[in-house]
């Protein structure tokens, strides 16, 4: 969070960060289960009736929550119940996703609807004045003149957590040092929140995506460049200042290419978009410098069979980051993003291979989910951030 996010008290529990904590879980439940009724909600907090009353009125009192139309009670007899859901008209969140060459926002609501979303490109060769007044005028298209409760950012790069600050971007340069946070939240004057892209995506899973029912999960983003960022037993995987997470810069190769950050055979220099092109070109692969899994997979379902050996190379090579998660964190389940996602069930079929071949043999094996193609989740994942913040939830 930038320095105008109040800070909270740190120390046992008291009855303000229980009624915190309660509040967060209730948010959850709603999130992974839907609209809820209070016995419902009760039930699954093991609260009674007063309790469950003090949790939800100020939810409702400050349009977070509202009441639904009455159903009817259940076949074993009861009173009608109004189940709870998020207030349409109510406070809204900002997710934010910003990379080398594009930044994308969107206004969403509690229930992870996205009500407004727009794209722009960026040219990092221009000076930081010209990104920067590209980067606020997108956001304004989202967020002016609306009630936010925060703006949650996904920044490719390093990044320090506490002040927004991209500390460095290979691809852009140009954002080193770049206090993102303080920027955005001096313009639209809310608390903003910063975090390295793929932990951002993880939250998305965890908030609207795949990941709601599940404790622990990796979430994979692929690319011209490779994340992950980890779910463990319901919290985000973070070091200080949002430290760590450089899951595509693990050696893989020690006699590798030379990566961008200046080690040599990092994960990304076998498994990213950037080095399929090169490979598929090595291959003679036709129209090579616009290949991705989509393009390979279909290929490779016509009978083509240079297609099918590099979309498995590219498979096996992803899946060996992915077991080495496997091996250190049993994550169990990877949801893939970006362009592997693309790929569909030939490419999950290809990852869950190799990923199970490289992973201990221990009860019941890695899975992968196909998640989104794009930047969706992204988005998703800054409006999961502003809620983790807020609430304490998962991170």
């Amino acid at each position: 969070m930038t320095e105008s996010t109040v800070k909270r008290d740190v120390g046992l529990l008291n009855p303000a960060s229980i009624g915190q904590v309660n509040r967060s879980r209730v948010l959850e439940l709603l999130h992974q289960n839907g609209p809820s009724s209070r016995a419902q909600l009760a039930r699954a907090l093991n609260v009674n009736r007063a309790t469950i009353a003090s949790i939800l009125q100020p939810l409702i009192d400050n349009n977070t929550l509202v009441e639904g139309e009455q159903v009817a009670a259940s076949p074993n007899g009861g009173k009608p119940a109004r189940p709870l859901w998020f207030d349409a008209d109510g406070l809204e969140l900002g997710g934010m996703r910003l990379a080398d060459r594009t930044v994308a926002a969107a206004r969403i609501g509690m229930d992870g609807t996205v009500r407004v979303q727009a794209q722009a490109t960026i040219e990092p060769e221009h000076g930081i004045d010209q990104v920067q007044e590209a980067v606020l005028a997108l956001a304004a298209r989202c967020f002016d003149g609306q009630a936010l409760l925060g703006i949650g950012v996904a920044a490719s790069g390093m990044v320090d957590t506490t002040t927004g600050t991209i500390i460095s971007l290979h691809l852009a340069p140009v954002l080193n040092d770049y206090p993102l946070g303080r920027v955005l939240a001096e313009r639209f004057g809310v608390p903003v929140a910063v975090d390295h892209h793929p932990r951002v995506r993880a939250l998305g899973d965890k908030w609207f995506g795949h990941g709601r029912h599940l404790s622990s999960f990796a979430s994979v983003y692929t690319g011209e460049a490779l994340g992950m960022g980890i779910v463990h037993e319901g919290r985000i995987i973070a070091g200080p200042a949002g430290a760590g997470g450089e899951y595509g810069h693990i050696v893989v190769d020690m006699g590798g290419e030379r990566c961008l950050c200046g080690r040599r055979g990092c994960w990304e220099m076998v498994a990213s978009v950037l080095w399929l092109r090169r490979e598929a070109e090595r291959r003679g692969v036709e129209d090579a410098g616009a290949v991705g899994a989509a393009a390979l997979a279909g290929s490779a379902a016509a009978g083509d069979q240079t297609a099918k050996e590099l979309l498995d190379l590219y498979a096996r090579n992803l899946a060996i980051g992915m077991a080495n998660n496997e091996q250190m964190l049993a994550s169990g389940t990877y949801v893939v993003h970006g362009d592997a996602a693309a790929g569909g069930e030939l490419m999950k079929s290809r990852l869950e291979h190799w990923l199970t071949s490289f992973s201990p043999r221990r009860g019941t094996p890695p899975s992968v989910v196909l998640g989104d193609s794009g930047d969706q989740i992204a988005l998703l994942g800054g409006a999961g951030l502003v809620l983790s913040q807020e609430l304490g939830a998962g991170i």
